[in-house]
């Protein structure tokens, strides 16, 4: 029976250590915001969608580059001449003067077998079609950096809403006690006749008041982190660790604004160079196309539907040529697809050009935006400070005697209304920084 009892202690052991080592190895620590950024950059699920596009966009620049090199194809095709076409010759070919004679030639199977090759000399139009290929694998890795430059953006902004909605749980919790003891203490005077049942009122509205702040902190670190989870491709299970804390009462602001290059002007940019090359090319469907072919290869005819591999059985069949297509009507088809092509171009133009103006006045009012923000957060920052420090000073002074109730209860409720707006507009600041971060 011991030794039964020692060893279910020792698989407890084994599975509670192989338990806590699971845990471990699901939770993912992210010490800094840096760390956050690189893991979304590595880990994000587009990311990949991204690459596998790259790489698509590679394969068919080579695949459009084929055109350079000569074609070749095997061909092998037999035949049976049901009926073969008859001829009508004079008589007196065949010592029959003064009659006609209908003549078959051919034999009523054929088979040819060889192989095609054929050269382009002049296009012009696969030469831009390679140059559209080229260009759309350049605007993919644009896409790709505008991408990224939102994705550490979102990342940030999620990052910075983790940390507020830690530090504000931690405020609440210290909040919460300092609520639940003014109820305790408001009905307790009630009882002693000291007070109202309007400061017992207050007292719990303030309590409710915290109890609701700590909700929203709560839903706010939550959705942050499992926002985050999607963003760095990780599993529903794995728990995100953020050891950094955030201090309310000071705001970090950025020591040097460096606002970078919006990466998403540069695709507009890449799309209205690609619309000049699919014009060109549109417009050199009209050129004349140059190329060499030839056919090398043998013929077998017989009577009968067998086939025979031996040599003396085929004849050659060989001939190279040269080939010259205009095109001279299309039914002004390559004219009005031309038209269309150049009013993609110009739409393209249209399109870079309002990017670039949006993009330099979102820029202005981003900086504008974020030493109004900076502003803001530090006066309600030092609001805060003062209100608590009221309260804390409140409480002496009706310890003391000094003060009512009411006017306790007051501080309190001012200090729970300061603390809201302190972190809405320290929010604001940190959404509006994380955008500034992700053009670096």
């Amino acid at each position: 029976m011991k030794k039964f009892f020692f060893a279910f202690s020792i698989a407890g052991a084994l599975l509670t250590q192989g338990y806590a080592f699971a845990q471990q190895a699901d939770t993912v620590k992210l010490n800094t915001l840096q760390d956050v950024i690189a893991k979304a950059i590595k880990n994000n699920p587009t990311q990949a969608v991204y690459q596998q596009q790259i790489k698509q966009a590679q394969y068919n620049y080579k695949a459009s580059k084929g055109f350079m090199y000569p074609n070749a194809s095997g061909t092998f095709n037999g035949q049976d001449n049901l009926h073969l076409a008859v001829t009508p010759i004079p008589g007196i070919l065949i010592g029959q003067p003064g009659t006609t004679y209908y003549a078959e030639f051919g034999k009523k199977y054929s088979y040819n077998a060889g192989v095609n090759l054929s050269e382009n000399i002049f296009d012009w139009s696969s030469i831009f079609q390679t140059s559209i290929a080229k260009s759309n694998i350049a605007l993919t890795e644009i896409q790709q950096t505008s991408y990224i430059q939102s994705l550490k953006d979102q990342a940030a902004k999620l990052y910075f809403s983790i940390l507020i909605g830690k530090a504000s749980l931690k405020t609440n919790a210290q909040d919460l006690a300092l609520a639940d003891s003014l109820v305790t203490l408001s009905k307790q005077r009630l009882q002693q006749g000291t007070t109202d049942a309007l400061a017992v009122n207050q007292a719990m509205i303030n309590y409710n008041n915290v109890l609701q702040n700590k909700a929203q902190s709560q839903q706010v670190y939550d959705q942050g982190v499992e926002n985050l989870k999607i963003l760095l491709g990780e599993k529903v299970l794995t728990e995100l660790s953020f050891p950094e804390n955030l201090s309310l009462d000071s705001i970090a602001s950025i020591s040097s604004i460096n606002l970078g290059a919006d990466r998403s002007v540069d695709v507009y940019k890449q799309q209205s160079e690609l619309a000049i090359i699919q014009s060109k090319a549109q417009r050199a469907v009209a050129y004349p196309k140059i190329g060499l072919n030839g056919y090398f290869g043998g013929q077998q005819f017989r009577n009968d539907i067998g086939l025979s591999l031996s040599n003396q059985q085929w004849t050659p069949y060989r001939y190279i040529g040269v080939s010259l297509n205009v095109p001279i009507f299309t039914g002004l088809t390559n004219t009005n697809k031309y038209r269309s092509a150049l009013a993609q171009q110009q739409i393209a133009e249209l399109q870079y050009n309002t990017a670039q103006q949006q993009s330099s006045i979102n820029d202005r009012l981003l900086l504008k935006n974020y030493a109004d923000y900076t502003a803001m957060a530090k006066a309600s920052a030092n609001s805060y400070t003062l209100y608590r420090t009221n309260v804390m000073l409140n409480k002496q002074k009706y310890q003391e005697g000094i003060i009512n109730m009411d006017t306790y209860l007051k501080a309190f409720e001012d200090y729970l209304r300061a603390e809201n707006t302190h972190l809405s507009n320290l929010s604001t600041l940190l959404s509006t920084q994380a955008t500034i971060l992700s053009r670096n």
